[in-house]
């Protein structure tokens, strides 16, 4: 699945500066084949300052979650009008990150 290495590569190449005892959780997106409800999907995505994302592939968004604990974003992105679907590509789980 090319989005799937698209999320990868998502994570080597940040678009945001971030703090090294901060966690990457690498996720693909599933959006609405609607493309009103999509569209509004993606924009509250791209508008998030804890997630970095690829460019679309069809209704699948390579993002990465940049933060120490990604599963309240998990969940909001899952509740989100117009997201399908969340799948788990990566997720750091580092035991230096949890010594903080």
């Amino acid at each position: 699945m090319n989005s799937a290495k698209s999320a990868l590569k998502l994570c080597f190449k940040m678009s945001k500066q971030r703090p090294w005892n901060t966690r990457l959780t690498s996720l693909i997106v599933t959006l609405s084949k609607e493309p009103e409800v999509s569209a509004h999907a993606h924009a509250r995505i791209l508008e998030h300052p804890s997630i970095s994302a690829a460019p679309l592939e069809g209704n699948y968004l390579p993002i990465v979650i940049e933060d120490v604990d990604a599963r309240g974003l998990h969940r909001w992105l899952e509740a989100l009008p117009g997201v399908s679907n969340v799948d788990v590509v990566f997720c750091a789980t580092d035991a230096d990150a949890d010594a903080d």
